[in-house]
């Protein structure tokens, strides 16, 4: 699974069916950078301990805990060595009645139309954990057997999921939202998906300024207020993983690596990765093929 993109591009499920099941359970730690995507999320952190960032919050979580991620939030994940996650991702729509009753109108539209959304999170110590755990645990089973009345289940115990959670009071009526976050979510993706777009090239404070139609000075304020560090901090933050990403699953030479993720200067492309990973570039690599050869053998 590769998740890093933001607006994330990859494609979940079919056309005929727009439903993906996606796992982690590998010995390395576990990062996605932030990104977002029309569809609904809900992740299970079956192991471990995770930081999960959600529209500019970042919640510490120990497993287990089901979490929720509504269409278009903003979010990230990083899991800790040894950690286990699954997430199953999917168009609301899917949902949806073809025939309009009750249940679309007071249920599923609400979700569709964002005046209602889910909880962030439901852990093992709340009432309903066990029914909840054991729905979830039901849908990548049937999602991955592929048939028609498999398609059927799933779709039914997602059914089940949101009833479980209506019946007990969980989801949270918004109303309104106040229009200025909105704006300031909108207004992230848009610098977000910019930086992910450009981080080969030179990015000024003047580039992304001018994205979301701002004077530098006061982006750079606005910007650090919303994501709790600087425009620069987070652009070598995307580069340090985009490099991280090229070290492990290719043989390139690191000084190709580095100005590839946007870095002239060697010297300052090794103390970023290395403030940033705790390891050098070389030594990163070398951590990295020895986890993936002692896995083979």
């Amino acid at each position: 699974m590769d998740k890093r993109y933001l607006k994330e591009e990859a494609v979940h499920g079919t056309v005929k069916f727009p439903l993906a099941v996606y796992r982690y359970e590998e010995e390395g730690e576990f990062v996605v950078n932030l990104h977002w995507h029309e569809e609904t999320e809900i992740i299970f952190l079956k192991k471990g301990r995770f930081c999960i960032d959600i529209n500019m919050q970042k919640y510490s979580l120990e497993s287990p805990a089901l979490v929720f991620v509504g269409s278009g939030d903003i979010h990230g994940i990083h899991g800790e060595e040894g950690c286990q996650e699954s997430a199953v991702v999917f168009d609301m729509k899917m949902l949806s009645f073809e025939y309009y009753d009750s249940v679309q109108h007071q249920m599923i539209s609400p979700l569709l139309n964002k005046s209602v959304q889910f909880p962030l999170v439901v852990t093992a110590g709340d009432s309903i954990w066990g029914e909840l755990a054991g729905l979830y645990e039901k849908v990548p089973k049937e999602a991955c057997r592929d048939t028609p009345a498999s398609r059927m289940r799933v779709k039914a115990y997602l059914l089940q999921i949101f009833a479980c959670m209506y019946e007990n009071g969980k989801f949270v009526n918004i109303g309104s939202t106040l229009d200025y976050e909105s704006r300031k979510i909108e207004n992230i993706k848009k610098v977000l998906g910019f930086i992910q777009e450009n981080y080969g090239q030179r990015i000024t404070n003047q580039d992304m300024a001018q994205v979301v139609q701002m004077n530098a000075q006061y982006f750079c304020r606005y910007f650090k207020r919303v994501m709790g560090k600087t425009p620069t901090e987070y652009v070598n933050e995307v580069r340090v993983e985009k490099a991280a990403q090229y070290l492990y699953r290719t043989d390139r030479k690191i000084i190709d690596i580095a100005m590839e993720c946007g870095y002239e200067n060697m010297g300052y492309f090794i103390r970023r990765f290395r403030e940033q990973k705790g390891v050098l570039p070389s030594e990163y690599r070398k951590s990295q093929n020895s986890v993936t050869n002692g896995q083979m053998g």
